[in-house]
């Protein structure tokens, strides 16, 4: 079973993943982390100098890298899931799961850590519409599980299990 984590950038698709994919047994994969490997550059330098639409290539090509892992947890970048392209393959090839994170909390998280590493959250009205326009998409994921400020990393990544337990009848 490939999970893949969608929802809005400092949702904590890589921390809750990587604590999901510990008590599994199972790889953790970052997609962003991924892109950056591969580019040799951080995702603001490739937004920077190359632009959004190659970023978003770079982050289809890897998407579609992660089919070669039989069990796997997949933290995928904010926008992943907002492509029906992207949308349609996860659901042919793993479970998506949606880490629901009110608006608010996102900010305070991205302000904590610095804006410089988020190139699409450099304006916090410009972030509030995108994360908006993107909600339609996350609604579509499989699972959903709600994530307050005060929730943390590793009660996230039980409640994911919880969810991915109930959906399939399987013990992961």
């Amino acid at each position: 079973m490939r999970v893949y984590l969608v929802g809005f950038m400092a949702a904590g698709k890589t921390t809750a993943g990587r604590h999901l994919a510990r008590e599994c047994g199972w790889p953790f994969v970052d997609l962003d982390a991924e892109i950056e490997r591969q580019a040799g550059a951080p995702v603001s330098e490739i937004f920077e100098v190359s632009g959004e639409a190659e970023f978003r290539r770079l982050e289809r090509e890897r998407l579609r890298a992660s089919r070669g892992l039989r069990d796997a947890v997949v933290a995928t970048g904010g926008g992943v899931f907002d492509d029906p392209g992207n949308r349609e393959w996860i659901g042919r090839h793993g479970v998506s799961v949606w880490l629901n994170v009110p608006f608010e909390t996102i900010e305070a998280r991205v302000s904590a850590r610095g804006r410089a590493r988020r190139p699409l959250f450099q304006d916090r009205d410009r972030a509030q519409a995108l994360y908006r326009a993107r909600l339609r998409a996350y609604r579509e994921a499989e699972i959903e599980v709600r994530v307050s400020a005060d929730d943390v990393a590793v009660d996230v990544a039980r409640r994911i299990r919880r969810g991915l337990r109930e959906r399939s009848s399987c013990d992961i």
